[in-house]
Order: structure tokens, then sequence, then C-alpha cells
């Protein structure tokens, strides 16, 4: 694997140019090659200790992707894979395959002839030779497994027939040209040795590329990594498409323990090999060296004493059977109570919403501003062709990012600042039972059971209060893009909702931005949270989300978006960046927060609306 210097970011090694992603630079296309081709220089590469993060996905901890070198200090390149292998000329319009791990885009020296009866590349000199770019159409598959497309074989195998077994002729020379028509029939692949020709029709199938079975290649992992007797057929897709590859994060909000700022102290490596090497026959750790460490890093002893004792217990943390929603209602309780420490990573301003005026005092139960909170992003797999599941394991999206399992991940620390919003159960328990509600949300309900089933994954069981929840997270981003200056693509969301069973357990949003290149922001989200001014913002929001340019398609929409998961949601009302859903913009209806000219008892905020709209 050869070392490019390319700009990279780290936020980006772990979403969108994570391990398996196809980077398009300027001049050529790269993958980024598996976690066993990472390298780290020294320590400084170790993300800050996110015990309860790791816990739940079964590691020991997290690595920073790799920092190149600068100005004498020493890193290491993230390591990148030529892919696809398929270049073409664009003088001669020849195409050729180069090796995985290539240097650089090669020059063309292929002895065709060009269209224009000029003497072909190989005659050229090598300054004068013109550099190859890759071909933009590959094939993958769900599985994961992304391969060039076979373009040899298409070409010499006639229509309806195996790939595999078409016989290619002595020593091919392909050439790939456009011929002026519309779509894949202007796309034609033809061998110059013999005279073979086709089009590029019928390569885009839903069900794969005819006559072709996926060969389980994983460019990512080095040429010798394939995986025998995968059995799907792989699909016709662009290097460059949205169904390539999507990136599978898991990520968490530190809070107390974790997020106290002696915690920074303890969670180094010689720190606390120091601690924990010292512990008493009864578990407890050695109050000398505890003593010590306090004076050496100025300290309180009693603090650092019970810090230390905490974590030899492993108490907090979560493991790799707990559920997402188990897992981030340790996250809700801490959020909904507002206490933090002023030293600590999360900072916390509660206030009751009897001190906000309509609708704010009548629908909502606490507003928190979140002055500072820091996120731990870490990259569990990835998909093709399909989003991830929330549903799929784990595990199996970690087998995908490297040969031998690691006991790491890649990640990042993030910084940032937010709200955290709590709606009033009893509100929220009386609008789930109307019919209108349950209907809708049993239909969305079913649209998600529908696709878990075609793709062979569990489904999910959602309540009506994750719909409204969901809904009002994206209306209130959008409205927040035009009130604090910030971009839509750097707010995101983060929904709190409990299980059908239980759905009342939990009823929060948190809309938050954290920007991997600053140690915070300037406060211009939490100051929309303040009375006063948060009114105003929940407000326009919902009467924004009254009208949408598509009604009325959109409003009575039962099915629309990616895979039908959509009711009354489309882009000119509801549906944000994807940096910013967690969802991938499905499993929304505005309906929910403002109801319609046929389900007016569906909308959470339709009284006040009424009012609203009467009063005017």
């Amino acid at each position: 694997m050869a070392k490019y210097h390319r700009p990279i970011r780290r936020t980006q090694a772990i979403s969108p140019f994570g391990v398996g992603a196809i980077v398009d630079f300027p001049s050529e296309s790269l993958m980024v090659a598996g976690l066993d081709a990472w390298k780290f220089s020294d320590e400084s590469s170790l993300v800050p200790n996110d015990d309860r993060l790791a816990s739940r996905l079964g590691v020991d901890g997290f690595q920073l992707p790799p920092q190149p070198p600068d100005r004498g200090v020493p890193g290491e390149f993230l390591p990148l894979v030529r892919f696809p292998r398929w270049h073409q000329c664009p003088r001669c319009k020849g195409v050729k395959p180069v090796p995985w791990n290539s240097p650089g885009p090669p020059k063309c020296d292929m002895p065709i002839k060009t269209l224009g009866g000029k003497p072909p590349c190989a005659s050229l000199t090598e300054r004068r030779r013109w550099r190859m770019v890759p071909l933009r159409f590959v094939v993958a598959c769900e599985g994961g497994h992304i391969e060039d497309f076979p373009w040899p074989h298409w070409a010499h195998a006639k229509r309806g027939t195996d790939l595999g077994s078409a016989p290619l002729c002595d020593g091919p020379q392909l050439r790939l040209k456009t011929t002026g028509r519309a779509g894949l029939e202007g796309v034609l692949v033809e061998c110059v040795t013999c005279g073979a020709k086709r089009s590029l029709v019928g390569a885009s199938s839903p069900d794969g590329v005819p006559g072709h079975r996926c060969g389980g290649c994983r460019p990512w992992l080095g040429p010798n990594a394939n995986v025998k007797n995968c059995g799907e057929n792989p699909r016709l897709v662009q290097r460059g498409g949205s169904n390539t590859y999507f990136a599978q994060t898991s990520s968490s909000i530190l809070i107390p323990p974790f997020s106290d700022a002696i915690r920074k102290i303890i969670d180094r490596k010689r720190v606390w090999g120091a601690l924990s090497s010292g512990v008493n026959s009864d578990g407890n750790p050695d109050q000398i060296r505890v003593e010590t460490i306090a004076d050496q890093f100025n300290l309180d002893s009693v603090r650092l004493y019970e810090a230390v004792k905490l974590k030899l217990s492993g108490a907090s943390l979560s493991s790799p059977e707990q559920s997402e929603t188990e897992f981030r209602y340790a996250e809700y309780e801490v959020l909904s109570h507002g206490e933090s420490r002023e030293d600590s990573e999360l900072v916390l301003r509660s206030r009751s919403a009897s001190e906000y005026g309509a609708p704010v005092s009548d629908y909502f139960d606490r507003v928190i501003t979140v002055e500072k909170l820091a996120e731990t992003r870490a990259l569990t797999g990835f998909s093709r062709i399909s989003p991830p599941s929330a549903s799929e394991s784990l595990t199996d999206g970690m087998k995908k990012l490297a040969i031998r399992p690691k006991r790491w991940l890649p990640a990042v620390r993030v910084y940032g600042e937010g709200l955290f919003f709590t709606l009033r159960r009893d509100l929220v328990s009386e609008w789930a039972k109307h019919p209108a509600v349950v209907s809708r949300s049993q239909k969305m309900t079913d649209n998600a059971s529908r696709v878990a089933n075609e793709r062979g994954t569990a489904p999910r069981d959602l309540a009506p209060a994750f719909f409204l929840l969901h809904a009002l997270a994206h209306v209130l981003i959008r409205e927040l893009s035009f009130s604090c200056g910030y971009g839509a693509a750097s707010v995101r969301e983060r929904i709190y909702c409990g299980t059908p069973e239980d759905p009342t357990k939990m009823l929060g949003i948190l809309i938050y931005t954290a920007a991997g290149d600053a140690e915070g922001t300037l406060g211009g989200l939490t100051r929309q949270g303040r009375p006063g001014t948060l009114e105003g913002l929940v407000a326009n929001a919902l009467l924004s989300a009254r009208w949408c340019a598509s009604d009325p398609v959109c409003v009575e929409s039962m099915g629309q978006g990616t895979d039908g998961l959509n009711c009354a949601a489309c882009h000119a009302c509801c549906l944000l960046p994807e940096t910013s859903c967690e969802e991938g913009n499905r499993l929304l209806d505005r309906v929910m927060l403002i109801g319609s000219p046929s389900d007016g008892d569906a909308g959470f905020f339709s009284p006040w609306l009424e009012r609203v709209v009467t009063s005017v």
C-alpha cells in the first residue's frame, strides 16, 4: 500500500470516508484501507477514553485515524489502495487495469489507434503520454463486497449468457466510448482486437448485472482477502454514488463520571497503569499512590480516590447486549436533570418550561441549554447498496473493517453545544391514543418492517412518540439554520424515546453542533434556548411545517422517500442533510406535528396552531 499525500481530515476518516470508502480526488480515486494497515506513531493517537461506549461496542478502546507528519512532528499517513483498478485514457479511450498498489495514476501506453486516426499512445514519448483516469462504473453487493465491472467478459459475452463462461480472444484490447445516445445505451465497450462490442444496456438491473456473480472482493483489505461463495448478484453502481458506501457509526455523549475533568488524568495509560497496579487485597486503590499522583497533577486526593475506585468497579458501564434505548437512557437521565460541574466536559443549564411563553410552556416539560458537550464517534462498519439497519449486529459490521479482529476501533472526540428538550408525558400519552395517530404510526412501522424483512434484518418496533420527536427535531433544525447562523449540515439530532411498552420513559430531543476541528463553538445555539427567544423559534418552525411546496401531494402521502419510509415529509418541508439525521431522512411525518385536513387529531401541536390561526 502506497502512501498518498491527500487532504482527508481525521473526522472524515470516520464518516463519510471510513474504511472501504472510495475517495474521489481531482485526478484519481482511492479507497481507504482496512485497519490491519493502519499504523500509529505514538500515544497521541489515542482517543480520550469513553469507557461506556467501549464497553457497549465490546472493545478495549479507540484510536484516532493516523495523522500525517507536519513540520517535523512525527505521524503516519492514512493507508489507501487504488480502486477502481480499471482506468481509461482520455486520448485513445482505451481501458486497462492497473496494480492495486500503484504509486500514482498511470500514463497510457496502449497500442490502440485514436478514434481520429492519430498515432497510438504507445508511440508517444513518456512526456507526451496522457494520464489515465479511473472508470466510473463498479459493481457492489449488499454484503459489502465491491469489484471492478467485468469489462472484458461483458464485451465478449452474448446477451443472456453467463459472463464467467464467455470466451475471450487472444490479447484483448478494450476501448470505452460514448455514442451520443441517451443513458447506458450510449456507453459502448468494444474489443479492438476481435471487434466484439456491447453497450451497457441492461447492466444496471435491480436484480444485478446479468450473468455475473459476486466474487467476494474486498480490495480495502488487500488482493488476497476475497470471500469465497458470496453468491449474491452484484449491482452496477457509480464509484461516487451515494449508494456505494454507507458508514455505520456509533456515538455517545460523555456524561458523568466519564465527563469529569479528573477522568482525563486517570484515563492516561501510564497514570492508570500506576494506579491499577497498586490495588489492595480488598480491591480498593492504594491510598499512598493516589495521594502521590494527586500531588503530581494538583488534584483533590479524595475525588481522585473515588474516581479510581469507581473505574475499578466498572460501575456505570454498558455491555454489548444492551439495547440502544437502554444505552441512551443514562444520557437522558443526566441531561433531563440538568446537573453538571463547571470543570466537566458536560456543562448544562436547566430551566423549567414555566419560564417560557406559548407554545413552549404548553407542551414542553424542561429546556436544558447544553453549553458544552463532548461526543465520541466510532466507526463500527459500513454497508453498500442499502443503508445499515439500526438492528444490524455490531459484530457483523466490525468484521468488515479488518482481516484480523481488533480490540480497538477508529474514533474521534468532538466538542460542541446544544439544546435539550423534554415533552410533557401526560400530553404525549393522551395524544398517542388518537386513532389517527395509531393508524399513521402503524403504517410507518409496517413499512419499516417490510424493508427489514426484505434485507433479512430484525424489524424495529417504534412508539408513536418516536415519530413525533423525530419530526419535531427536523423542523427545529431547519428553523435554527436560519436563526443562529449554523448551516443545517453542522447541526445534528439525537432522539431519546422509550419503547412501545414504556413510550414515555424517555421523551427528549438533543439538538447540537459538534465540530471536529474546534474545541467547542461560539454559543449561537445555546442563545436560542433563552426565554423570549425559544418561543419564537418553536412557533416559526411549526408554522413553517404547516405548508409545503409539494402539498397536497406531500401531506397526503403514506409512503415516499427512501424505501417509502416517510409519510408527509419531503425535501421542501422536513428533510435535512444526511449528516444531521440519525435515521438517514427516514421515518418522518410532519402530520404528527401539525395534523392534516383529513387527520386533524394526529397533530400534537394542532390545538395551539388552531388558536394562533384563528386569532390572526
